[in-house]
């Protein structure tokens, strides 16, 4: 079992770095499942969330600044979006080679399903990468960085060697 943990500040790239890391490990042979979130946007205006499936590029709200369900700042999550997503994760843990979880946040921590999917991700054999929020301090996100075989922060001084710190410490054991 191999896991990375991924951190950083917001907008730092934490997301394209594992879309990127997804596309060369396919490049390489190995099945990339799991999920990665991003933005909606209208206008060049955040307005929520979305948690994109890695293999079928199918997209879910995960939250919005309208809606119903927890709120968590200025947005509503949609558990419906948090149960794609655990469903997703579930999916890769039986169905890929490398596992990808973009991100273990305080949207994503208010389902029990996504809970219980991405603590499922600490005893599996395979090769998962995991995207943390920076400053939660979560027992969760503690156990993934507490098992990690490679912690990365990403910043404005690695964030262009990323891909390739990711790939190395994924394929070479």
């Amino acid at each position: 079992m191999t896991i990375l943990v991924l951190t950083g500040a917001p907008g730092i790239g934490k997301t394209t770095a594992v879309i990127r890391a997804a596309s060369s490990l396919r490049d390489r042979g190995l099945k990339v499942g799991g999920i990665v979130s991003r933005d909606l946007r209208i206008n060049n205006k955040r307005i929520g969330f979305e948690f994109v499936d890695l293999i079928t590029n199918e997209t879910i709200v995960l939250a919005s600044i309208t809606g119903n369900g927890p709120k968590v700042g200025k947005y509503f999550v949609n558990l419906a979006g948090c149960r794609f997503a655990a469903e997703r994760l579930s999916s890769a843990v039986k169905n890929s080679d490398v596992i990808i979880c973009d991100e273990i946040g305080p949207m994503e921590l208010k389902s029990i399903e996504f809970i219980h999917s991405v603590k499922n991700l600490l005893d599996v054999n395979k090769k998962v990468i995991v995207v943390a929020h920076q400053k939660l301090h979560h027992p969760l996100i503690n156990q993934f960085r507490n098992k990690s075989s490679l912690l990365i922060n990403l910043n404005l001084e690695n964030r262009e060697k990323v891909n390739e710190i990711l790939l190395h410490g994924l394929l070479v054991e």
